[in-house]
């Protein structure tokens, strides 16, 4: 039931196109070999067809009886047998043949007056072979065997597969046939499943017959590369310098290509040692294989302007002077700049007849070009007032007494310059809290303005050396209590250069000590070997120096314990 639905929705297209194409079919049918059949007696009794569409097809046979003697699908190059059934042989003079249950493709006489020959059609059928009741098989008409080349059915069609690895790919296709009746053979330059090389090859499949009679059928396998070429080393971008043609050579290693096949052709925008201008320039390489595939690799090549622009009549620095008040203008030439490559831009800090205060001014060019690179030229703008600063309250002469043999620190507030266009620069010999040496010293002040001009200011500070009478103890009491436990000489340390003596009533020295200082070196009443003197009268001797002068102390202390 199924396959009957299916031949009524299809049937109309499937007509159509076997009712065009049965003009053009030719074939061989099997006639039996001499002396093998017989004349028809009795009636036809069956018929073996065989079916030549190009699709497949539900074939109903009827005879005069109108009963279905076949209904079934056939397939091209199908043979299938068709049995009479009233009294062993078919009904009628005719057998119907019906396609997809539509239309009568082929009426066949069913009766003895039947004459057929391997290359008799009937519609879409040929009849390969026939029984009668009583005669057995029938003979064809010319009974002479195969008399035309086989027929080859299901030449496939022509085959397009792309490779997966390598350069070949395996076909596979559903092999033809022939009829095998007769065929004594069928071969193919290929068999389904090998494997094939790039490109078109052609696959022949030879039929032969058993009279040597042969037919062909061919299709083509075309085998395509689909894989693209691979980028195993890629080439790192470029950085050159330009020269002064603000061009530059770049030479690079060419990026690496592979493909699953040999042969792919590489070409690229740029070779290495191409002349490249300043800027960016995309290098791009392309590998591009025998199929079409391609893959492409790409880096940049950059020339950097490296040269700043040049300056040329830069001016020298201009002095103006101001008779009064305290700025001026002052004109000039602007310098000029040039650059081998680019344009440059021109900033300053001040152009001509600008006016300037007093003092010097810089002015400041700068050239920039296209690539960052800068050229300066400064100059200075001098302005010069003649009016010299002027001080106020300069310090007096003074004059100094000391004991000290390296002299005094001296301190007094520093002196006051004013000037009528600007801040004056102080300097000086000596800054207040210097030390100032024996003898007589000039401090001397200069302020000077930003004009150059300037003016002084000085005093003089005189140290005389004088001597201090000492103070000396008469009374020393070691005994631990922290009242006279040291013996105290009163203004010794405006000595530094001194020696103190102490010896006994016999004249034995029992302290002796240079430097004396009061704290560190003073005498707390014990002998040299470190012993607590007796109570008793001691005498000493004190000697004094203050510069080349030295003076002599003598006298006694009582040591009370």
């Amino acid at each position: 039931m199924f396959r009957l639905l299916f031949s009524l929705a299809k049937g109309s297209f499937f007509l159509g196109c076997l009712l065009l194409l049965s003009i053009e079919l030719r074939g061989q049918g099997c006639c039996p070999a001499p002396g093998t059949c017989s004349p028809c007696s009795g009636g036809i009794s069956s018929l073996t067809l065989r079916y030549h569409g190009v699709f497949p097809a539900v074939v109903r046979v009827n005879d005069a009886s109108a009963n279905a003697l076949f209904n079934d699908w056939v397939f091209p190059g199908q043979t299938f047998t068709v049995n009479g059934r009233g009294a062993g042989v078919f009904s009628g003079n005719f057998a119907y043949v019906w396609l997809n249950g539509l239309v009568v493709n082929a009426t066949i006489k069913v009766n003895c007056t039947l004459a057929f020959d391997p290359f008799t059609y009937f519609g879409l059928f040929t009849i390969v072979s026939a029984e009668s009741k009583n005669g057995g098989t029938l003979c064809c008409t010319s009974n002479s065997g195969s008399v035309s080349p086989p027929e080859i059915f299901g030449c496939p069609q022509d085959i397009a597969i792309s490779t997966t690895t390598g350069c070949n790919a395996k076909a596979t296709w559903t092999e033809p046939t022939a009829p095998a009746c007769d065929v004594v053979s069928i071969t193919g330059s290929h068999a389904s499943g090998a494997t094939f090389p790039l490109g078109v090859t052609q696959v022949t499949y030879t039929a032969k017959n058993s009279a040597n009679l042969t037919s062909t059928c061919t299709f083509k396998v075309t085998v395509t590369d689909g894989t693209p070429p691979t980028v195993t080393a890629t080439t790192p971008d470029v950085v050159v310098n330009a020269g002064n043609d603000c061009k530059a050579t770049a030479t690079w290693t060419a990026p690496v290509f592979t493909d699953n096949c040999s042969g792919a052709t590489v070409t690229s925008t740029h070779t290495s040692g191409s002349v490249f201008s300043i800027g960016a320039t995309t290098v791009t390489y392309t590998a591009k294989d025998v199929s079409g595939n391609t893959a492409t690799s790409q880096f940049t090549v950059t020339v950097k302007d490296t040269t700043p622009p040049v300056v040329s009549e830069c001016p020298g620095d201009i002095t103006v002077q101001v008779a009064t008040g305290c700025t001026a203008t002052a004109t000039w030439t602007p310098p000029k700049f040039t650059d081998g490559c680019t344009a440059v831009t021109v900033t300053s800090s001040s152009k001509p007849g600008d006016t300037f205060n007093a003092g010097a001014n810089v002015v400041t060019y700068t050239a920039k070009d296209a690539a960052g690179n800068t050229a300066v030229c400064t100059f200075n703008v001098l302005i010069k007032d003649k009016t010299a600063p002027l001080f106020s309250s300069c310090p007096s002469d003074t004059t100094i007494s000391t004991t000290a043999t390296g002299g005094v620190r001296y301190s007094w507030i520093p002196p006051v310059a004013t000037d009528v266009c600007s801040t004056p620069e102080l300097s000086s010999t000596y800054k207040p809290g210097d030390q100032f040496p024996l003898g007589v010293t000039t401090v001397a002040y200069t302020a000077k303005d930003v004009s150059g001009n300037s003016s002084t200011c000085s005093f003089v500070v005189t140290v005389k050396q004088e001597h201090t009478k000492l103070d000396i103890a008469k009374l020393l009491t070691p005994d631990g209590n922290a009242i006279n436990d040291g013996w105290i000489i009163g203004n010794i340390e405006l000595y530094k250069e001194n020696k103190v003596t102490v010896v006994d009533r016999w004249g034995s020295v029992v302290y002796s000590e240079s430097g004396y200082d009061n704290e560190t070196k003073v005498w707390r009443g014990r002998n040299t070997q470190g012993s607590v003197v007796p109570s008793g009268t001691y005498f000493y001797t004190i000697t004094v120096r203050s510069g080349a002068e030295s003076s002599e102390t003598r006298g006694f202390i009582e040591v009370l314990r």
